[in-house]
Formats: structure tokens, C-alpha cells, sequence
């Protein structure tokens, strides 16, 4: 993991919902805990993916332009691909919303209008939070994925973690809602908690990460999710998705959908 993590003996805050989901994934963990997480072992529900073809998969792509440097040319092009191939989604910076809902019904697209909230680091505050995902909800975003508060995490804080994320929810009532969780920084422990945290705040979905960290969406860390999350939510994958193969392979083991940039096009 990187730099430390505070002793949590002392300061570890649960909810009814959050212990259940944290103790079943413990549970699992402690009968393989004699060997490495494993992307095969047998608590992993996987799917039949043999038939899996590309309609299916750009059903299951949110196709993001969320960079600090994404332009309103690359928006567009993006939506053009999402047009073309009819993907699920696309994600843009709050800035660009008004841009492509309007590009959207321009074009007759029916693919969702997605931005992200306390991008990408999660420091903001949760009131600044809450102002910017009601904001984007006036803008015509359909999806939100708001970015976990990492640091309160590392630092023992899960009231306030999960606090934030309560709060954001709250927010965007029945709006779709996604937590970044930023695998890269949480060893597996920190995984299952914060996995079970999302499921008590009422999200739908985990996602692995930002894309912004030097390690992404990895076949280990998506398996996690899904062994801990079980059916209390959805996993997202997002960082390093690249290939048709990935796709497939993070499907079969319970991914059902993707946030991807340019790799769209080698993907579809």
C-alpha cells in the first residue's frame, strides 16, 4: 500500500448493512487466507462469456473524457463513438455537460450523460460535494460517479467517509450513484471496508478507480469487489481497460461496466 495507514483498532465505525457485507467477505478471506487472492477460487461466481460480442460490450462501456486536458473536441468525439456504437455512456467533466446533453439531442443519441463529483482526488468537501452533484443534475446528468474521500479512509476516518457518501446520495436521490474507491491506494483489508461503506451509503456501484493512479482496474481487485459487494451492488472497472480480452475476462468475473477514454475504439 502506498505511505501508511493509520492503527484502526481504536476507531472503526459499522453499520448494520456494512458488517454483514464486510463479515461475509472476511469469511471468504479466512478460507484462503493460506494462499494468495486468487481470481479462481471458488467463491468467485463467474459468467458464461463465450458468446459475448461487441453490441454487448458497448452496452457495458462509459466512455469518459474526464483528463484535466479533455477538450470540448474530444467530447464530442467521444459522443460520436458512443453514437456509433451505441454505448451505454458518456462521462464528462461537469464543464462539458451542457455541451453534450445538447450535442445528444442534436444527434437523437440515447446514451446516458454521465460526470464525476470531488474528481479526482475525493478532498473536497462534502458540502462542496453535494453542491456539485446537485449542479450536475441541472446540467442533465443521468449518472453520477462521485470519488471516495481516500484520505479520511487512510486516516481511520470511516464515519466520515461514509458520511460523504450519505450525504452525496442524498443528493442525487434515485440518480444513479458510483463511488470511486481508488484500489491503488487500500491494501485488501481497506478493499472489503470500503466495498462494505458504499453498500451501507446506498450507492449501486464500486468502481476500482480514477484512471489517474500508476495501477488500475486489475482482474484481483475487481474479483474482490464483487466477492464482497456480492449482488448489494454493481462493480465498475476503470484504469487500464484496453482490450476486448480485459473486458471479457473482468465480465466473466462480475464487472458490468467499464469506463474507458480512447481504448473505446480498440475495445469495440
Amino acid at each position: 500500500m502506498n505511505g501508511k495507514r493509520a492503527d484502526r483498532s481504536g476507531d472503526v465505525y459499522v453499520t448494520t448493512r456494512s458488517v454483514a457485507v464486510y463479515k461475509e467477505s472476511m469469511k471468504m478471506h479466512t478460507l484462503h487466507q493460506e494462499q494468495p487472492e486468487d481470481v479462481r477460487t471458488p467463491d468467485v461466481q463467474t459468467r458464461d462469456v463465450q458468446t459475448l460480442d461487441v453490441q454487448t460490450v458497448a452496452s457495458m462501456l462509459d466512455v469518459s473524457a474526464v483528463q484535466a486536458n479533455s477538450t470540448r473536441e474530444q467530447v464530442r468525439d467521444f459522443a460520436d463513438v458512443a453514437l456509433r456504437y451505441d454505448c451505454k455512456a458518456v462521462f464528462v467533466l461537469p464543464c462539458f455537460l451542457p455541451y453534450l446533453r445538447d450535442y445528444r439531442a442534436e444527434n437523437g443519441g440515447k446514451f446516458l450523460l454521465g460526470a464525476p463529483v470531488g474528481f479526482p482526488s475525493g478532498g473536497t468537501s462534502t458540502a462542496m460535494k453535494v453542491l456539485e452533484a446537485k449542479s450536475e443534475l441541472a446540467d442533465g446528468a443521468e449518472e453520477i460517479d462521485m470519488m471516495l474521500n481516500v484520505g479520511y479512509v487512510l486516516s481511520g476516518m470511516y464515519r466520515e467517509a461514509l458520511d460523504d457518501i450519505r450525504a452525496v446520495k442524498e443528493a442525487v436521490g434515485p440518480t444513479t450513484l458510483k463511488v470511486i474507491i481508488e484500489c491503488h491506494y487500500l491494501d485488501n483489508d481497506l478493499i472489503r471496508r470500503v466495498a462494505g461503506m458504499v453498500v451501507e451509503g446506498g450507492a449501486q456501484w464500486v468502481k476500482t478507480g480514477t484512471g489517474w493512479t500508476p495501477t488500475g482496474a486489475t482482474l484481483e481487485n475487481v474479483a474482490l469487489l464483487k466477492r464482497t459487494v456480492g449482488d448489494a451492488a454493481k462493480v465498475k472497472a476503470s484504469g487500464g481497460v484496453r482490450s476486448f480480452e480485459t473486458v471479457r475476462e473482468m465480465h466473466r468475473l462480475g464487472v458490468e461496466r467499464f469506463g474507458v477514454g480512447g481504448s473505446a475504439r480498440t475495445i469495440l
